[in-house]
């Protein structure tokens, strides 16, 4: 049995398509399937729960461990101490960017580039593109 489906068989309403799912978030009560769940060509699985639950918790969960998700490398993430409330906010600012720049409206102060930065930092940490 590949990694995947050894996640996928762990979970609970799966919805699979290809080499994407979707279920039962094991780590919450979850009314809905907020877990997301892709298989890569490298082997890796990745797993995110839109409701915010961390990796460690929805492994614990599940009863898995990093290596049934990360197989040849025994990588476990270094976790980000940002709060989702941090996160969103820097996606905005990040996103306003965009808008302005486009605009031509972008001049910013030297404390609003040190901030432009910071959010950029932020979102690279956490694997979050804009």
């Amino acid at each position: 049995m590949s990694d995947y489906n050894k996640v996928l068989s762990r979970l609970e309403n799966v919805r699979q398509s290809g080499n994407k799912a979707m279920a039962k978030c094991p780590a919450h009560d979850d009314g809905s399937s907020s877990l997301s769940i892709k298989h890569l060509d490298n082997g890796k699985v990745l797993i995110h729960c839109f409701a915010g639950c961390t990796g460690e918790a929805i492994l614990s969960a599940a009863g898995l461990n990093w290596s049934d998700i990360y197989p040849e490398d025994g990588y476990k993430p270094e976790f980000n101490k940002a709060t989702r409330e941090e996160i969103d906010s820097a996606k905005c600012l990040m996103e306003l960017v965009h808008v302005w720049a486009s605009e031509g409206n972008l001049n910013p102060t030297d404390s609003d580039r040190k901030a432009i930065y910071k959010a950029q930092a932020l979102l690279n940490s956490v694997g979050v593109e804009i």
